[in-house]
């Protein structure tokens, strides 16, 4: 079932826009009637492997795993890092087998996932030099289209890959999204690209002019937006593996929360003076 769900996400990462003339190969592969049956059928699969969770009634933990169900039945590439049937506290994995979700894991898997997503980051480079330098060329020849292209979808798998499975094992999850928004900006800006394709296809046939040229502004913010935020992605792990350089960087971030939290203190503060004066005061008689 980890294959099935890594099948789907390599298929998602080929059928999902990635800017520039990624977009254009990707459409051309949604177009494929065999895609978008092998992705429904990836669904089905991973959604009748995961049915006997409805009735695990018996089990300790079946509250948690009809949870479990639920999300690889809305978000079935979760299957990679969420089992139903497994114990909630644990998680299989390619080359380690069955491990505790525990923050042991999650600091090996950071450490040992760091290095090769280092690699993957510094590959946005050589897309940017491309579609900057060699963009008319590019654009020209279908075969440095679907280069790019399949380089593009590389990069979104790995990240989708990565933040599922860490996502899966951190102790504080919301924590994790919040600190790693970068991460997930990556990860669903093609989605909403592919969306906004979608949207751009019935404005053609409903023929409104304004719309879109409202979508193909759209198209440009998206990728702009994509491309930044591979950059700041790839900045913070250039970052992490210089301390010094790293140290100072969240140092000021410190300084910056630390600020935020005076603010809020202050302000809780007058409120409770305002509330002890109010409480204090007597009625008034009318």
């Amino acid at each position: 079932m980890f294959l099935v769900a890594l099948g789907m996400l390599l298929l998602l990462g080929l059928v999902l826009p990635h800017g520039g003339v990624s977009e254009d190969v990707s459409t051309r592969i949604w177009a494929v009637d065999w895609v978008r049956w092998a992705l429904l059928a990836c669904w089905a699969l991973i959604v009748l492997e995961a049915l006997p969770a409805l009735v695990a009634w018996r089990r300790d933990d079946a509250r948690s795993a009809r949870k479990r169900f639920l999300l690889v039945l809305l978000l079935p590439p979760l299957r990679v890092a969420v089992s139903p049937h497994a114990p909630a506290r644990w998680l299989w994995l390619p080359g380690l087998g069955w491990q505790q979700r525990d923050e042991n894991l999650f600091h090996r898997l950071e450490l040992g996932l760091a290095i090769p997503m280092l690699g993957i980051a510094f590959l946005i480079l050589p897309v940017l030099v491309g579609e900057f330098l060699f963009h008319a060329e590019i654009e020209s020849s279908p075969v440095l289209a679907w280069t790019l292209h399949t380089l593009t979808s590389v990069i979104w798998l790995a990240f989708a890959l990565e933040f599922m499975v860490m996502i899966s094992v951190a102790p504080k999850k919301l924590q994790y999204a919040r600190e790693h928004w970068i991460n997930l900006l990556i990860i669903v800006l093609p989605l909403v690209a592919f969306l906004r394709s979608l949207a751009l296809f019935r404005a053609l046939r409903l023929a409104k002019v304004s719309k879109v040229f409202q979508t193909v502004r759209l198209r440009v913010l998206l990728t702009r937006a994509y491309r930044i935020a591979l950059l700041l992605n790839l900045l913070e792990r250039v970052l992490a593996r210089y301390p010094r350089h790293y140290l100072a960087l969240l140092k000021a971030r410190e300084e910056r929360k630390q600020a935020e939290l005076d603010d809020i203190r202050a302000r809780i503060e007058a409120l409770e003076a305002q509330i002890a004066r109010q409480d204090d005061d007597p009625p008034t008689r009318g």
